[in-house]
């Protein structure tokens, strides 16, 4: 969330201390309750924890204790004064952040509704995944991989120039690193990475997966554009079970979270009139 990651940049700007006790309010020296004022703006322990709770697990870990918790509070603290120099300004009425404002207030209504109605139907027990793994050798256990090079040019002009360079042994590095307009691995000569065929779009699996090590596609249209792939290695490697584990856990209940929202959205779909004008849309 949006939320989180400000309040990380903001603890990160806390280097520096600076006495709370010194306002002129109440002194809060003797409170069981409040951590720091800022103005009338109380910071409470309760909201404190509610705050620390919500960072991410790894700096939740750094932030819970010593000059890593005093770290949190003086975040807390700039974020409030911070957020009321902007109301001063009158950025709380500014339109734009109504409407984004609205826009999370959707989603977060949105998240509860789930969890609420997704809640103990996505439950995956060792049993199912124990079964999954033994029922899925080729994924886990003789795992077939594929390294694969790519050259993407516009057009299929381009693509046959580069089929012609190819086959006149030019070094299909050199050309996707001079012409492929996938700046990212152009920038590494084409290497994509490893795959299995599961990881590769549907319409590519059967190509790349019949090609030898060392051997070039034609050019597959893809989208608007042509990609030419080359299969620089090949590996077969196996997985223990404790050491995928989780992995398929998580899988497994986002196929389950997957099904269940379908279904529920299906049912709406059944309770309320929606209409799409897909003339317009196109």
């Amino acid at each position: 969330m949006k939320k989180i990651n400000l309040l990380i940049a903001i603890v990160a700007l806390s280097s520096a201390t600076f006495p709370l006790a010194g306002c002129k309010s109440a002194d809060i020296s003797k409170s069981s309750q409040v951590l720091a004022r800022v103005g009338d703006k109380e910071i409470t322990s309760v909201y404190f924890e509610r705050q620390l709770s919500e960072l991410p697990e790894s700096v939740r870990e750094l932030s819970s204790h010593g000059e890593g918790k005093k770290a949190v509070l003086e975040g807390l603290v700039n974020r409030e004064l911070l957020y009321e120099k902007a109301v001063k300004k009158h950025l709380d009425n500014d339109t734009d952040v109504l409407r984004k404002l609205e826009d999370l207030k959707k989603e977060l209504i949105i998240k509860t509704l789930l969890q609420n109605e997704l809640s103990g139907k996505v439950a995956v027990d060792d049993r199912e995944v124990e079964n999954f793994y033994n029922s899925h050798p080729d994924e886990f256990q003789r795992r077939e991989e594929v390294r694969i090079s790519q050259i993407v040019v516009p057009d299929q002009a381009k693509a046959n120039e580069m089929m012609e360079k190819l086959s006149i042994k030019r070094e299909f590095g050199e050309l996707a690193a001079a012409n492929s307009i996938d700046q990212p691995t152009a920038e590494r000569n084409g290497d994509v990475g490893w795959f299995t065929r599961g990881k590769l779009p549907a319409e590519l699996r059967d190509t790349i997966f019949k090609l030898g090590t060392g051997e070039v596609s034609q050019p597959i249209k893809m989208g608007n554009a042509y990609e030419i792939y080359k299969v620089t290695d090949r590996r077969s490697t196996s997985y223990e079970f404790a050491k995928v584990k989780d992995v398929i856990r998580a899988q497994l209940v986002e196929e389950k979270t997957q099904k269940e929202l379908q279904k529920l959205v299906e049912g709406l779909k059944k309770e309320t009139t929606v209409q799409l004008n897909e003339q317009m849309l196109r």
